[in-house]
């Protein structure tokens, strides 16, 4: 039988916050995913990346169990909640990050509610549905989405920053020009978005004063971490 993992890429003996990183799959689909499965290989050097941010930083990469969402099965969410159990147990009280692309995303924003500890979700070219659970508020949201993403749709996201907006949440979008779904064109961007994001705003617990980098992507994501409730281009 498959079976669900949680691999560690950093992980100190004290940390000052978990980052938690899902990959994303398809509607439905029972197959096991694999190490070496596409979409679980695209996020790793997200999370190789993240080790590198300043500070007593722990960075664990979700493997689901099965590739596929399965309809009301919402297969993810018994995953997730499994691996936070066990990040808890480790660092207990610490903060934590879900970045999650697509299906990890979805999975992220459906669960964030419930989790009283997760204080960042940055979801990459999500996939949301009408009907969703969404953050309820104790969460920075940021979504960033490519403008050419054929598998997602970026309106999506940007309906629901907007509706989380108005509903006086913290919430941001920002949209990658040139890019698509599996964040392939323009890759360092979204890279360096994800690590500057949680540096910027773990920058506390972590004991590293964060200062941004010079360019549009520095001035983004200081717009994104410290003001918040926008929609952002780069």
């Amino acid at each position: 039988m498959p079976l669900r993992s949680l691999v560690w890429d950093a992980r100190p003996a004290r940390a000052g916050a978990v980052v938690l990183v899902m990959h994303g799959g398809s509607v439905e689909g029972h197959q096991a995913n694999r190490p070496w499965s596409h979409n679980v290989i695209r996020l790793v050097p997200f999370a190789r990346a993240l080790e590198h941010v300043p500070g007593p930083i722990a960075v664990a990469r979700l493997r689901f169990l099965f590739r596929g969402w399965n309809g009301d099965d919402a297969s993810p969410l018994a995953d997730t909640r499994s691996a936070l159990a066990e990040i808890r147990s480790r660092y207990p009280g610490v903060p934590i990050a879900l970045v999650g692309h697509s299906m990890g995303g979805r999975a992220a924003l459906s669960l964030a509610a419930d989790e009283a500890d997760v204080r960042l979700i940055i979801g990459l070219a999500p996939w949301i549905e009408r009907g969703d659970p969404r953050p309820d508020g104790r969460q920075k949201t940021i979504l960033i989405h490519g403008d050419r993403d054929l598998i997602c749709p970026l309106w999506a996201s940007r309906r629901t920053v907007e509706s989380m907006q108005a509903q006086g949440l913290d919430a941001t979008l920002i949209r990658v020009a040139r890019s698509d779904h599996a964040m392939l064109l323009r890759a360092r961007v979204w890279t360096a978005l994800v690590t500057d994001i949680v540096a910027a705003a773990f920058a506390a617990e972590l004991e590293e004063p964060w200062e941004p980098r010079p360019g549009a992507l520095g001035a983004v994501v200081a717009q994104a971490v410290l003001c918040g409730g926008t929609v952002l281009d780069i």
